[in-house]
């Protein structure tokens, strides 16, 4: 393959095999900068699934009730060069469920950008949300190559 992205053409050749293999051998490795981790817990007889898409250099979080998952509110922090971490919500109503808190926490803690959704059926009480916090904290703890 040439510079300008084309196979090299041969006077009266159809391209070969062996051009297609040293074609492909030069391409980038299609390795993926993906990496998915679920954690569920049960708070007061319902289950929460925690999904988390680390990417290079961010990561995306889901929170939202097993068998009922929308995606209703998404929130987004970010480290600045200093020990603040700025967040805002912008997917949803302003009084919702206190996504961009939760992201600034996470943000702060993994010093990278956080993309966190918490589904409506995530309520923002005493209870149920304190023990979902826990246990993404808990996680970052125990599967730190996830996060």
């Amino acid at each position: 393959r040439t510079a300008a992205g084309k196979f090299p053409k041969k006077t009266g050749a159809k391209t070969t095999e062996k051009d297609l293999f040293l074609y492909f051998k030069e391409m980038p490795s299609l390795t993926t900068n993906f990496q998915s981790h679920l954690a569920q817990v049960e708070v007061c007889d319902v289950t929460y699934n925690i999904r988390v898409l680390k990417m290079k250099d961010s990561l995306f979080i889901y929170v939202g009730q097993d068998k009922s998952e929308t995606f209703d509110e998404m929130a987004v922090a970010m480290p600045c060069d200093s020990e603040e971490v700025l967040a805002t919500k912008v997917i949803g109503p302003p009084d919702g469920v206190g996504s961009h808190q939760l992201a600034q926490q996470l943000a702060s803690k993994l010093k990278k950008p956080v993309f966190l959704s918490l589904g409506a059926s995530v309520p923002n009480d005493r209870i149920v949300r304190p023990s979902i916090e826990k246990k993404i904290f808990d996680d970052i703890k125990n599967n730190v190559e996830c996060f």
